[in-house]
């Protein structure tokens, strides 16, 4: 499989699996319980998952970096797109106060930009990191055997 194709194969789960949680995380208690799953292992376990199915061989560090830089973002965008609407509808049919910022966030729209930008850098960052943790463990793992 190239490269190409398996990019576009994390990008497209990453995408689908933090809508997902963006969908479950309409829940108050859930949310940044989520958001934190997000931002830290989101590229674990796109790299276990991948590795499992055999689509990702025994790589270099820096393409751990880099599957988990784009599994991160991807899945910041991924959450965002149907976290915000959902949050918007449903503080906006039950007021559940906890979903406030959403709704504030929601209404600039230049800010509501700008923040999933922000946050999914953020995220990249963090899971690149992550992923480097997980090459790490993958690489002690096949120096054992």
């Amino acid at each position: 499989m190239t490269d190409k194709t398996l990019i576009k194969i994390i990008v497209i789960v990453s995408v689908l699996s933090g809508g997902i949680l963006g969908l479950i995380s309409v829940i108050p208690p859930l949310t940044s319980i989520i958001i934190l799953i997000l931002m830290l292992f989101m590229a674990p376990f796109i790299i276990i998952y991948f590795k499992n199915l055999n689509l990702i061989k025994n790589t270099e560090q820096e393409q751990y970096m880099i599957i988990g830089a784009i599994s991160g973002f991807m899945g910041i965008i991924g959450f965002s797109i149907i976290f915000f609407p959902v949050a918007f509808l449903v503080d906006a049919i039950f007021k559940i106060g906890a979903l406030l910022w959403a709704k504030v966030v929601i209404q600039n729209i230049i800010f509501l930009i700008a923040f999933i930008l922000l946050s999914g850098m953020l995220s990249a960052i963090f899971n690149a990191f992550t992923g480097f943790l997980t090459g790490c463990f993958y690489q002690y793992i096949n120096k054992k055997r």
